[in-house]
């Protein structure tokens, strides 16, 4: 599994954080969700996906004449190749994050102020259970507004958790 190649790629990113928010699903499920990206597009990412055994095939049924598949995300193939080589992960992810940003900024009518750029951080102090209830909590807020909204923009938002180093 090359997590390079699919971490550097919104539409695969966007296909497999639509998997794990909602679980098992068809790919007219996906695509009928991520209703701004043409469906033969995201038919080619989730084959492409199953092909690296990213996503695998849960179950198979006939729908007048065609083949439909119920595909989830293979869990023990993905942490594995996530955990294989988590710096290179972080790093391809932030990459990525910074080529879309590198990109905004090459548009000769980029307008930060008008296009709400943001760019936070924040440090907490938080014990496991917490942490889990604030991760439980964000799920739900990017749930609520997951759903592209009629002439709304893509925006990208992203969130790192790691721990931080104190000070002595």
């Amino acid at each position: 599994m090359d997590l390079t190649k699919i971490l550097s790629n919104p539409v695969r990113v966007r296909i497999i954080q639509y998997l794990q928010l909602y679980g098992d699903a068809t790919t007219k499920q996906i695509s009928g969700y991520l209703d701004d990206i043409p469906a033969p597009t995201i038919y080619r990412h989730v084959n492409s996906l199953i092909k690296e055994g990213v996503l695998t095939v849960k179950d198979e049924r006939k729908v007048r004449g065609t083949t439909e598949r119920l595909i989830g995300i293979d869990v023990e193939k993905w942490s594995k190749g996530v955990n294989s080589d988590i710096a290179g992960t972080a790093y391809q992810f932030l990459m990525s994050i910074y080529g879309q940003f590198r990109e905004y900024c090459s548009s000769p009518d980029v307008d930060p102020m008008a296009d709400r750029l943001c760019l936070r951080s924040c440090i907490m102090r938080l014990g496991d259970e917490p942490f889990d209830q604030f991760i439980t909590e964000y799920a739900a807020l990017i749930d609520k507004y997951l759903k592209m909204q009629d002439g709304g923009k893509l925006r990208g938002i992203s969130i790192i958790s790691a721990p931080v180093k104190e000070e002595s």
